[in-house]
């Protein structure tokens, strides 16, 4: 039976990939024939943002805000992206590929990514360009998908018509697993569009309570399933297998702090909290790990590593002392692999699009809200017990497998 998988496409955020690569490798151990198919995904407006960001780079300035890029609080509504141009040069001149060895020339992270990608067998990939591309999946399908992460967030790089598989309205059974919207509430812009887009879906699966609440009251549905992320299905010896083909371009201190803060608004909190956990444990070594390409600064005054890929950051995780982030997916990692660590809010609560809402659903389920880093108190000093944690996770894992099982076979 062929699945297609839609989610976001693989690119330096680890969370992002190693969500997509634990949710097809569970659906290909069930015996299904995977293949990933993607999209080009910012609008011409976003990439030229990009483009305009890397000038910036490229001459020694600060990167510059261009709306739909960073910074907006209103909604990019997107359409499918149709290119007969494209579609053809990737048929007939190798389009797709020329796009690929393009990714590599960005860095060395780039590079990571691409292999991990495209060249270690880890997906079967498919590049969609127009509305006859759109169509051919269509026909070639029994099954799509929807994946996990922030796909059904419409501040997460606009409202993508992709995730909610717009071009199959229900000409085959679509379903999902994971699927996040991490908001609060659901902007009323797109309510009467997420409607119409998932009232074709036979199942549906998400990530945090709270989208529950949501879709449940916007379908008119009372069967919205809330499971855990894909990274959590895969055993620990299988994440180890994963970590095992890591690259690292230096050596390991005995004991350090990893810490993958990836946001860009609160900074003297990631700061303050790194200080605090290199009091609170004695190891002076830290480990940063930087993401999108992004100017961060050195927190802790400790190493920058701007090369790591999938593999390295599942490894430094693994082997980490202690965690500090600010990343829903580095907060899974931690638990699956029993370390203890502090989580630093990405967002301030009030702001328009803050994606907290993912944390402090997750961390409650486990009674771990403690561990959510609040300057002026030390409640997330406290060990976490995983005698207690561990049996909560792995029947929400149980649990979770089983839903997927059903929603593929009914």
């Amino acid at each position: 039976m062929k699945i297609k998988l839609v989610t976001f496409a693989p690119h330096p955020n680890f969370g992002t990939c190693l969500q997509a690569y634990a949710l097809n490798a569970v659906l290909v151990k069930m015996g299904y024939d995977v293949e990933f198919i993607y999209n080009d995904r910012f609008s011409i407006l976003q990439k030229l943002g990009h483009f305009i960001n890397r000038l910036a780079q490229i001459v020694g300035l600060k990167r510059v805000h261009v709306n739909g890029v960073t910074g907006r609080t209103d909604i990019q509504q997107l359409e499918l992206p149709n290119s007969p141009l494209k579609s053809f040069l990737a048929k007939y001149m190798g389009l797709n590929k020329l796009e690929i060895i393009h990714k590599k020339r960005h860095s060395l992270q780039w590079k990571k990514v691409v292999k991990f990608a495209w060249m270690d067998g880890n997906f079967k990939m498919r590049h969609l360009y127009s509305k006859a591309d759109y169509e051919s999946v269509v026909r070639d399908a029994d099954i799509f998908i929807t994946g996990s992460d922030q796909i059904w967030n419409p501040y997460c790089a606009g409202y993508d018509p992709m995730m909610f598989l717009e071009f199959v309205k229900g000409r085959k059974k679509s379903i999902s697993y994971s699927s996040s919207i991490s908001l609060p509430e659901i902007p009323n812009e797109v309510k009467d569009r997420i409607r119409n887009n998932l009232s074709f879906f036979q199942h549906i699966a998400v990530r945090e309570q709270r989208s529950v609440e949501l879709l449940n009251n916007l379908l008119g549905r009372r069967d919205v399933k809330l499971v855990v992320d894909p990274t959590y299905l895969l055993s620990i010896q299988e994440w180890e297998n994963f970590s095992s083909k890591a690259q690292i371009e230096f050596n390991l201190p005995e004991k350090y702090i990893f810490c993958y803060c990836i946001g860009s608004k609160r900074q003297n909190s990631y700061n303050s909290a790194l200080q605090e956990v290199k009091n609170l444990t004695g190891i002076t070594e830290v480990i940063n790990l930087e993401c999108y390409n992004r100017d961060f600064s050195n927190w802790g005054d400790g190493l920058l590593y701007k090369d790591a890929g999938p593999y390295e950051w599942v490894y430094l995780l693994q082997h980490a002392s202690y965690i500090c982030m600010d990343s829903f997916h580095a907060t899974v990692f931690a638990l699956k692999f029993k370390k203890d660590f502090v989580h630093v809010l990405k967002n301030c609560s009030d702001e328009i699009g803050s994606q907290n809402s993912r944390m402090y659903d997750m961390l409650h389920r486990y009674g771990l809200d403690y561990k959510i880093y609040e300057e002026g108190k030390n409640d997330w000093q406290k060990p976490i017990d995983y005698n207690r944690v561990t049996p909560l996770i792995n029947a929400e894992i149980d649990d979770s497998l089983n839903y997927l099982a059903f929603e593929l076979s009914h």
